[in-house]
């Protein structure tokens, strides 16, 4: 089976242009940001790989659990995409810090289980898989409580 996504979009100027991109359930403006001599109005790139890389992430995740029959009242995450400038500007580093909230104090059998699937996850990603070899990406996960 084939999935199909689709974008459009447009953009005017160099440095200091904008865009806009368009998709089904999506819609943003697009410029350079400031740190990077652009008019940082709406989003940008780096921000919209790294939404979703995360959003990849904490999906699989959850799902992960959901398979191994692990309840869980939510996951939040903290995210940053590192930008290099030795040699080509280029993605260096993805890091996630995903938080898995529960309603109880896990057992330490349950919870080494948890941060394992929370680990395997980031595998399962398949952003990450697109980007493997040109990004790394790292994960460290934590629980709490409700």
């Amino acid at each position: 089976m084939e999935h199909v996504f689709e974008l459009k979009g447009s953009y005017k100027g160099g440095r200091k242009g904008k865009g806009e991109v368009h998709s089904e359930n999506f819609s943003a403006d697009v410029t350079i940001p400031t740190s990077m001599g652009g008019l940082d109005e709406g989003t940008n790139p780096d921000e919209l790989l790294l939404s979703s890389s995360a959003a990849c992430y904490f999906m699989t995740l959850g799902l992960y659990l959901e398979a191994k029959n692990i309840s869980f009242e939510d996951i939040k995450i903290s995210s940053k995409l590192i930008v290099s400038e030795e040699g080509r500007v280029h993605v260096e580093s993805i890091h996630h810090y995903p938080v898995v909230y529960l309603n109880e104090t896990p057992d330490e059998s349950l919870r080494k289980r948890i941060l394992d699937i929370a680990d395997r996850a980031e595998d399962g990603c398949m952003i990450t898989r697109a980007i493997k070899g040109n990004v790394n990406v790292f994960v460290e996960p934590s629980i709490e409580i409700v």
